[in-house]
Parts: C-alpha cells; structure tokens; sequence
C-alpha cells in the first residue's frame, strides 16, 4: 500500500503544473466536456477472514487523476472535431461567384461580340457595355464596321477594344469593392475563430481573395494595353495606305 502511495504521490507531483494550468484556466476547461466513465466492473470476491483497508488520501489522487483523464481525453476529441468539422465562415465560392471570375473568352473575341451586339460577355462587362453604348453613342461608332472605307472599320474596331476596356475596367473596379468587403467579413471571422484550424482555412481564403484582386488588375491592364496596341495598328494602318507619316508631325494637343 505505500508503494501504491509513492505512485500516486510522483504523478500527483508529475501531473501537478498540468493541474495548476487546467485550474488557472477555467474558462478554456469549461469549454472542456469529459469523456464519459467507463462502466463498473463486477466486484472481486473477498475471501473469508480477510479484512478491506484503504487510504483516503490514495483515493482522492486516484480520483484527481481519472478526472484529469478525462479532461485530457475530451479535450483531444474536441480538438479532433473542430478540426474535420464544417467551419462557419464565409467562402464566396457559390455559382455566381464563379462565372464572375471566368472573365471572357478575349479581348478581341469580346471587341466583336460588342460590334455585333451578341450577348456572349460577361454579367458585369456587359452591363458596363450596355451604359457606354448609350452614353456615348457607340452604336453609330459599332454600325461602321460595315462600312465600305477601311478607315472607318478601323475607327469601329477602335471603339469596340475602347468601350471593351472601359468595361472590363469598370467591371474590375466594382469586383475589387467587393473583394474588400469579403477581406472585412474574414477579418471578422478571424476575430471570432474558435481554434487555430478554422484560422488557418481563413487565412487560405484571404489569400484566394488576394489572387483575384490581382487577376482583376491584370485583366484591367491587359484591356489597356489592348487599346494602346490598337491604336498603333489602327495608326501604322492609316499611313501604310498614304505617302507615308511623319513622327515629328505628331501632335500632342
């Protein structure tokens, strides 16, 4: 019976500053639900004659160290769930989500989609599309493309790749707002994580957020620089059909 006393004495000492920290802690070991008992076995037979001795002290260790058991052991398996478990923070990943961010088929493929005024772009470069035609007038500009002067097919080819890239920028422009409020509800999520799991999937997901934005400003450039390499055709064009162009003509008013 000492020895038994010795043991449960080293472990108390073993398993003293896990105890310190679990009672210092009561708000994490709150959260903590034990894992249930095991059923009571069937007692032993005492023999005849023989009389049952206990140590108080052994049981109360004994009892110390089974409820410390437990704690450990519900502690592991709500760790384990939380971290195969769903997390309730938001992901934006939904059907509309998804078209948005396939962008169109092209910048030239949407500059005659434009011209001939099918429907083929995407929601939010066509409803940009659709605001500039009317403001701008960019009917009449597209209706020269069956022009019989090249000069003006050139001149409606311009005001597609013109009125493409104000959309697609204008597009971008708006997906990026919307990036950011989607960065705001992470942060708040991130406020409110529960474990160290569910912190890391967000900080994922703002990194997702983050290569949308930059695929939105690549698209957004590549649409500028679509414009620029088109005037220059549209220009070298114009003077291929002349005598020929002097660059120290140019005027930059």
């Amino acid at each position: 019976m000492r020895r038994l006393q010795c043991c449960l004495l080293a472990s108390s000492l073993l398993f003293g500053g896990v105890g310190l920290f679990v009672r210092g802690a009561d708000a994490q070991v709150s959260q903590v639900t034990p894992i249930p008992l095991p059923p009571p076995e069937i007692p032993l037979a005492v023999p005849d004659g023989t009389q049952i001795t206990s140590d108080p002290h052994a049981g109360e260790l004994l009892f110390y160290l089974v409820e410390l058991s437990r704690k450990f052991g519900g502690g592991i398996l709500q760790t384990l769930s939380a971290l195969s478990g769903p997390k309730s923070f938001p992901v934006f990943n939904g059907p509309q989500e998804i078209a948005a961010r396939r962008g169109g088929p092209g910048l030239w493929e949407m500059a005659n989609a434009a011209l001939s005024g099918a429907m083929s772009l995407p929601d939010g470069v066509q409803a940009a599309l659709n605001e500039f035609r009317q403001r701008y007038h960019l009917g009449d500009v597209f209706a020269l493309k069956d022009d019989k002067l090249d000069e003006n097919k050139i001149i409606a080819q311009l005001g597609a790749q013109g009125a493409i890239a104000a959309s697609t920028a204008e597009d971008s422009y708006k997906r990026a707002n919307m990036s950011m409020d989607h960065l705001n509800g992470y942060i708040t999520a991130l406020q409110d994580s529960p474990d160290l799991k569910t912190s890391i999937d967000i900080n994922t997901r703002v990194m997702i957020e983050v290569a949308q934005q930059i695929n939105e400003q690549l698209r957004a450039q590549a649409a500028l620089a679509s414009v620029a390499g088109t005037y220059f055709m549209a220009l070298s064009s114009d003077a291929a059909s002349k005598d020929g162009f002097d660059l120290t003509d140019f005027n930059r008013d």
